[in-house]
């Protein structure tokens, strides 16, 4: 699979102008404002093998990671300084298997949330990799849905989903009943084109639209706040945006998977910076789903470098 290339469809004037923007050369290096960033380390192995298309990444409060596994169609989870605890699930249709996950959460309570995507549900397990239960996830006509990312909200309980046949965001209640959602195909403001990873901090919910690339901020309830991001190849704008996080300080990060870049916007929604490892800009490889702990350390999914990079932001 040429993860560069689902939703592409680029010139050869566009990508030249983005070699050139990105490049190190002493040019785009005046030109992009850089924010220094301590890389700590990688995880990239298992006792069975590396990761493989590792797409998204959540953190406990215990500071336990998991990481969605999607090449191997499994979860695994990492102590806090990275080593190895356990994998759960495998590719299969039954109970706690998974075909292509994609998107993960965890709650406050520890539950953990994957987002079935082949399978068409999300299924709930303890934080210790244990079933615990899941629901289908179903269009306006009953026709399978594709979710693509989940997130639940510290404050309600309420568990949102993006779903892509339909390009519409779903609410679930605590059990996994469908609520309602809102959005449909489109550009306007409620709507999205290919809605991926999603995000809820403060009762507020920050969906990333893909192809309308900018991040999408609504509350709890949907109504419209506020969006982050256009399209473009220039600092603060987005190509390929994929994954969003927020830190201590309500900075908002967003993963650019074309451009390998991560960009930040402080939490009046400027941007600020691009994450940079000493003088120059952090090069990933197609990054995906991130999370930020509770230590302020930002975990990075790299799909096509088959490792989540983790760093420490101050």
């Amino acid at each position: 699979m040429d993860y560069r290339n689902r939703f592409l469809g680029t010139t050869l004037p566009i990508v030249a102008f983005l070699l050139l923007l990105f490049s190190g050369g002493g040019a785009a290096k005046q030109v992009i404002p850089l924010g220094k960033v301590a890389h700590l380390f990688d995880i990239q192995s298992t006792p069975d093998g590396p990761l493989s298309l590792p797409s998204d990444v959540a953190v406990a409060s215990d500071n336990r990671v998991y990481i969605v596994d999607g090449g191997h169609h499994r979860v695994l989870a990492y102590g806090p300084d990275g080593e190895f605890l356990f994998s759960f699930g495998k590719r299969g249709r039954a109970e706690a298997e998974f075909m292509w996950p994609l998107g993960i959460d965890v709650d406050k309570a520890g539950l953990v949330y994957v987002a079935d995507k082949e399978n068409h549900r999300i299924q709930v397990f303890d934080r210790d990799g244990q079933y615990q239960f899941g629901f289908a996830v179903n269009n306006k006509d009953g026709t399978p849905g594709v979710p693509i990312d989940v997130a639940v909200s510290a404050k309600t309980g309420l568990i949102f989903v993006t779903e892509n046949t339909q390009h519409r965001i779903l609410v679930f209640d605590t059990d996994g009943t469908k609520l309602g959602g809102w959005g449909k195909q489109g550009v306007k403001q409620r709507e999205f084109r290919y809605p991926g990873s999603i995000i809820v901090q403060d009762g507020d919910v920050y969906i990333v639209d893909i192809l309308n690339t900018t991040i999408k901020i609504f509350d709890e309830r949907g109504q419209y706040q506020y969006e982050v991001g256009e399209w473009g190849v220039l600092p603060g704008q987005f190509y390929r945006p994929k994954g969003v996080a927020i830190d201590s300080q309500g900075s908002i990060y967003v993963t650019d998977s074309y451009m390998d870049v991560v960009e930040v916007f402080d939490k009046g929604y400027k941007f600020t910076h691009v994450l940079a490892s000493g003088r120059q800009k952090h090069k990933f490889h197609a990054p995906a789903g991130i999370a930020i702990d509770g230590r302020d350390r930002l975990y990075v999914a790299e799909m096509l470098g088959n490792k989540v990079s983790v760093f420490k932001l101050r």
